[in-house]
């Protein structure tokens, strides 16, 4: 695997449950902290599944972020991907693939701790 090019922290700030408009339950999650070369971000992660998977161990998930960059200028990240879970515990690892707004690609793969409420990882160059 080539080189990160830096890593994210985050802590978790907010949990919401909802129903979609088709009945499906979405759980968004929301983080704030820092990344290299992004100074501080806040974001969120979102998972929807059918009512009968909700016990899933892998899935589908999106991340929403925005990043306030040392310059004071913000830069958007909109991302799609999956997560698993890792054995029994309530940690979840997570391959992002990410769109910013300045037209770079990143992937992003990081670790969501459930019990520690944390999102980290590493992120990587894409193409």
């Amino acid at each position: 695997m080539a080189e990160p090019l830096g890593e994210f922290k985050s802590k978790r700030t907010g949990f919401a449950l909802t129903k979609t408009a088709d009945g499906q339950i979405q759980q968004t999650v929301s983080y704030e902290g820092t990344a290299t070369g992004f100074g501080a971000f806040f974001g969120t992660l979102t998972l929807t599944q059918p009512l009968e998977e909700a016990g899933a161990n892998s899935g589908t998930c999106i991340w929403i972020a925005k990043a306030i960059l040392d310059d004071k200028s913000i830069l958007a990240d909109l991302a799609e991907g999956t997560w698993e879970r890792m054995g029994s515990d309530l940690r979840f690892r997570v391959l992002l693939k990410n769109n910013l707004s300045d037209g770079r690609k990143l992937r992003c793969v990081g670790v969501a701790d459930s019990e520690a409420g944390t999102f980290e990882g590493q992120m990587y160059e894409a193409s």
